[in-house]
């Protein structure tokens, strides 16, 4: 009856009249829904945006990239291998160019195709324009949008025959490229037929793309890539790498794969921390509402009519809150989405959002609040009407432990008084003071796991530079002459010293049987002098090579194909290159390695005189290894450019995929981390968000249950500005506990969680170290939220009266 005919002029009241708190019970709800929106919206866009877009490009499963041109006819014996369902060939090389009459001259990369109408594989969509027929070229989305070149404008290029300009009619999205924003170069199309003038024989290809029958396994695609590799090794044609793609998934999904697990947790850590505002919300109102609770069941009202009255409001502050959160997290997934997108050349045209993601929300929007206010709600309907009516709130939230007693003698004994009350505050309800500071530990260790992260990037980042004392290695379309190539670099400064490496495609064989790779891109046998000075990576196990080790079959492989395989130093492996017949080589050492760039072939190290018998030209050389004195990317780019004008001036064609410049390389690893950083960073703020909010909240309840307390004070002759410092250091106080905690825990969880996410994110094991900067930083940034959280309980305190202190 009472349920029927008072209910919502009750609720209506209880949530109107005390706006603030329920202002505030509603934004903690809201921030803690917006976090699972965005990430799980995020999550799932991003990886179904990928996965569809891999999926539109009719991706090769075997993508096999060639030293040299290969005539057509070669690519047609391919067909005929078991296990091969169809192929596709497209062509990519480098040229000179420049966008106006008085711009400096730049390397791109030129790509073309036999016919873009009728692409089998890892196809490329036209944006807008048309695809390049006769002489016109297009230009790559992300390359039109980094340099501003649109439909319509001039591209000078260096040709076979000089110079010769070319307007650019569409813009293409290429599903595979290094943005060049991480350091890639433009990328510009042509039609097949101008391929001669850039000195490319006609009816040939560099990269052979190839789909095998089904069922597709990475297995079978290894197999059937050996055979390819032998087939093509027959022809005299070498591969330089070995790309294998799932049909289904994206080649990005394992970047963002890893990171999610985290940000799934987090996502429902922040709703479940969140919640514990509405328990201590609840809790307050029920202990301020005691005497209303006593009538109420003194005129008749059940238990369940008064849980379902308080339940009632609960579910309103809730339903608001997922109305206020669901259209922010559409748009924070959807921009978010679409900007990492952006990344990977993937558009997200349309406003989308996860549907997944809404239920989600909805159901623990809805479920997660109503759970965390049973508990006070039903033990406060639970209580007699004695009980009730008899409560006066007067220290009612205080009991005296040992540990109570124990900070009173030896801490609260040194501090001046206010700031010993404020400490003992702090305390009197431990429950609310674990779920208050685990919000702000949370948060303070993600922020210093991060910052270590980053910290540990750029420290491994310095180690390769430190183990790589070569300013550029130059790799060769086709093997050159050592004095044609000395005679070419020597003539630009800064060079100081020349080192020559060779390379041939390599098949590690334990007795008959193929070896396991840790990478997808196959394996080259790098071919350098014993005596090297230019590089050494990192040996975990073992040794590298040593003068002593000139002429003898001695290998150093990568640690982590040598796990997969059982490897270990001294072990005897047979190695199989091009046309040569298999020999045995002893291993002598493991290395751990670095994959920061955007291709990289697994490295099986080896000397030079040993993979190249005196039979074979051994004055001719894959690669140049280039020490000069650059300390800056401005320089570094002058010097490139200037290397590459003057090997295209020598008509020698440079092999995109193995010339690096080293600071270039480091940029475009810390490129490809930036963003998950970004995003890593911002939900730890989002997260101290909740934790600010909730400290609130913690300060604001404490001030209702304390309203009789303070009343007390001030009758007592408490100033304004006592009451206001007193909840001020309070909240000083939970900041600076949380501080205190949080750095053990990030110690502990720091090393770990950075190596995964570094093996993760960028295909490196991290060198780590703990960024104590970061305890800095995260120590004042927690005191300044403390202390904005603390500021409107605080004033809110200091305006209370003796008389309406006393009268609560």
């Amino acid at each position: 009856m009472f349920f029927n005919s008072n209910l919502w002029q009750k609720v209506s009241a209880d949530l109107l009249i005390h706006k603030s708190r329920s202002v505030l019970a509603i934004s903690s709800i809201a921030i803690g829904l917006f976090v699972i929106g965005t990430l799980l919206g995020m999550m799932d866009l991003q990886l179904g945006s990928m996965d569809n877009a891999h999926r539109q490009s009719q991706p090769s499963h075997i993508n096999l990239i060639l030293r040299q041109d290969a005539d057509i006819a070669v690519a047609k014996t391919i067909k005929n291998i078991d296990g091969v369902a169809d192929i596709d060939t497209l062509t990519q090389f480098t040229a000179q160019f420049k966008t106006s009459p008085s711009a400096q001259w730049q390397t791109g990369t030129v790509l073309f195709r036999a016919d873009y109408q009728d692409q089998a594989y890892d196809r490329m969509t036209l944006v807008s324009g048309s695809f390049p027929r006769d002489n016109g070229i297009a230009i790559e989305r992300l390359s039109a949008r980094f340099s501003g070149l649109n439909a319509g404008d001039s591209i000078e290029f260096g040709t076979a025959n000089g110079s010769e300009k070319r307007v650019i009619d569409g813009i293409i999205r290429h599903p595979f490229v290094k943005p060049p924003a991480f350091g890639g170069q433009l990328h510009f199309f042509i039609a097949e037929e101008s391929a001669p003038i850039f000195g490319i024989p006609a009816h040939t290809f560099r990269q052979l793309l190839v789909q095998i029958k089904p069922p597709y396994s990475e297995e079978k695609a290894r197999s059937i890539a050996g055979k390819i590799r032998a087939q093509l090794a027959v022809s005299g044609i070498a591969v330089n790498a070995t790309l294998l793609q799932h049909p289904d998934r994206h080649w990005g999904r394992a970047i963002f794969s890893g990171i999610h697990l985290v940000l799934t947790v987090m996502a429902w850590a922040s709703l479940a921390l969140s919640s514990v505002l509405i328990l201590n919300t609840v809790a307050a109102l029920i202990t301020q509402q005691t005497d209303q609770i006593g009538i109420m069941k003194s005129l008749g009202a059940r238990r369940r009519t008064i849980a379902s009255l308080y339940l009632s409001e609960v579910f309103i502050l809730s339903l608001i809150a997922l109305l206020i959160a669901i259209p922010l997290s559409w748009a924070g997934a959807f921009y978010s989405s679409r900007w990492l997108l952006d990344v990977f050349n993937i558009e997200l045209n349309g406003f989308v959002y996860s549907a997944q993601a809404l239920s989600l929300m909805i159901a623990g929007g809805l479920v997660a609040p109503l759970l965390a206010a049973l508990w006070p709600i039903w033990k406060g309907a639970s209580m007699s009407v004695r009980q009730a009516i008899a409560s006066y709130g007067l220290g009612a939230d205080f009991v005296s432990h040992g540990f109570d007693r124990w900070l009173e003698h030896t801490v609260a004994a040194w501090l001046p008084t206010l700031y010993a009350v404020a400490l003992g505050n702090l305390l009197r309800r431990k429950a609310r003071l674990l779920w208050t500071q685990s919000v702000l530990i949370i948060a303070g260790v993600l922020f210093i796991v991060i910052m270590s992260l980053i910290a540990s990037v750029n420290l491994t980042l310095n180690n390769e530079l430190a183990r790589s004392r070569y300013a550029v290695r130059i790799g060769f379309a086709q093997d050159q002459s050592a004095d044609l190539v000395n005679d070419i670099v020597r003539t630009i400064p800064p060079t100081a010293a020349v080192e020559f490496w060779n390379r041939l495609p390599a098949e590690l064989l334990q007795g008959d049987k193929l070896i396991r790779q840790s990478g997808s891109l196959g394996l080259q046998m790098i071919g350098l002098p014993a005596d090297t000075t230019m590089y050494r990576p990192l040996i975990v196990a073992g040794r590298w090579f040593e003068p002593s080790d000139d002429r003898q079959n001695r290998l150093v492989i990568n640690a982590e194909t040598a796990e997969l395989n059982g490897i270990q130093v001294g072990d005897i492996v047979n190695a199989k290159l091009m046309q040569q017949p298999a020999r045995a080589w002893q291993v002598i050492g493991l290395y751990r390695g670095f994959a920061g760039s955007g291709y990289a072939v697994e490295a099986v190290y080896a000397p030079l005189s040993a993979m190249q018998p005196d039979s074979l030209n051994a004055h001719k050389h894959a690669f140049a290894l280039l020490s000069a004195d650059i300390h800056s990317l401005a320089a570094e780019k002058t010097y490139v450019d200037a290397l590459k004008t003057a090997f295209e001036q020598q008509h020698i064609r440079l092999d995109f995929y193995t010339t690096l410049a080293k600071l270039e390389q480091r940029q475009f690893a810390e490129n490809q981390f930036r963003p998950m950083t970004s995003m890593l960073l911002g939900l730890a703020v989002m997260i101290a968000a909740v934790g600010g909010i909730g400290l609130s909240g913690t300060l604001a309840i404490g001030v209702l249950q304390r309203t009789r307390e303070i009343g007390v004070l001030r009758a007592i002759g408490a100033s304004s500005s006592a009451i206001f410092k007193l909840f001020m250091l309070e909240g000083l106080f939970h900041g600076l506990l949380a501080w205190l905690i949080s750095i053990p825990l990030a110690f502990v969880l720091a090393e770990p969680l950075a190596k995964q996410l570094g093996t993760t994110m960028l295909g490196i094991q991290l060198d780590f170290v703990f960024s104590l900067v970061s305890v800095g930083f995260w120590l004042g940034f927690v005191l300044i939220l403390a202390l904005l959280a603390a500021y409107l309980p605080a004033r809110q305190a200091s305006r209370i009266v003796v008389r309406a202190g006393l009268s609560y």
